[in-house]
């Protein structure tokens, strides 16, 4: 179970210094982006789910300027930034919130187009969630979004379950899970969307090392939110054990990679 109080302090914490780190999440909210304008369609009201600094919510503004735009997040310190940048491109004329995804607080049909970029990672219930986009979307309304997918992360995992077994330590520690696409792609099915599609893709960023990547996901509020397992990556002996099973195992010349799963989904409202 994911830990949301957790999840809201460590993003308030970094919110300020977000977008000098998210660099991965600036590139995929710059492809979903260019994904919506390659449609060519012209939504007349839009809610950018878990908009974090506001990257897409104002740039589709900008895009469709006479829209009605919306967005939500679950860290209020990063709708306080969301809301700074708008005043001063729009001066108020997006509706920036703080809000749960998985209890939208818009009326039914509200929305013809609802896009969620690297959120639901966080969420504890995928149907709710959906249910709740399902809900606010009018007849014909899109619903478009990128999540992290099981492999994400699949290096650092791996050396840190090795680590813990190898001092001695039973069972599974609790981990961060991320959804694999077939799972996904059921659970939209199963909430009632139609025309369904979800991709994925792999992308890869290095760091000088495993401590260097760790201070990273710090920096962007990334952290094992895991209810069950308070202690982050856990014991000092396990961490220092699994730096060395990373950098034995993944290193290469460009440096410690860390790779991530991509999943882009798709689903209109019947």
């Amino acid at each position: 179970m994911i830990d949301k109080e957790r999840v809201k302090r460590s993003f308030n914490i970094h919110a300020l210094s977000y977008d000098q780190s998210a660099h991965l999440q600036q590139k995929v909210a710059e492809e979903v982006i260019e994904r919506v304008r390659a449609w060519g369609i012209y939504p007349a009201r839009i809610l950018d789910i878990g908009t974090g600094s506001g990257y897409i919510a104002l740039t589709l503004k900008k895009l469709f300027p006479y829209t009605t735009s919306q967005a939500c997040d679950i860290a209020y310190g990063m709708v306080v930034v969301a809301k700074d940048k708008g005043e001063k491109l729009f001066c108020n004329k997006l509706d920036f919130i703080n809000a749960d995804a998985e209890y939208l607080p818009y009326q039914e049909k509200r929305f013809d187009l609802v896009i969620s970029s690297l959120t639901y990672q966080w969420l504890n219930h995928w149907g709710y969630a959906f249910r709740e986009v399902l809900r606010v979307l009018e007849q014909g309304g899109i619903f478009f979004f990128t999540t992290l997918g099981e492999r994400t992360l699949f290096e650092l995992k791996d050396s840190y379950l090795q680590s813990y077994w190898q001092l001695g330590n039973t069972g599974t520690p609790h981990l961060h899970n991320f959804i694999s696409g077939g799972t996904l792609y059921k659970t939209l099915v199963q909430e009632g969307f139609v025309e369904v599609s979800v991709e994925s893709r792999l992308e890869r960023q290095y760091h000088l090392g495993v401590k260097s990547l760790v201070a990273h996901l710090k920096a962007i509020g990334a952290q094992n939110a895991s209810r069950h397992n308070p202690s982050g990556l856990g014991k000092p002996k396990v961490f220092r054990r699994m730096i060395d099973i990373y950098q034995g195992r993944y290193r290469d010349k460009l440096g410690i990679p860390a790779t991530y799963e991509i999943l882009f989904g798709y689903g209109r409202k019947f």
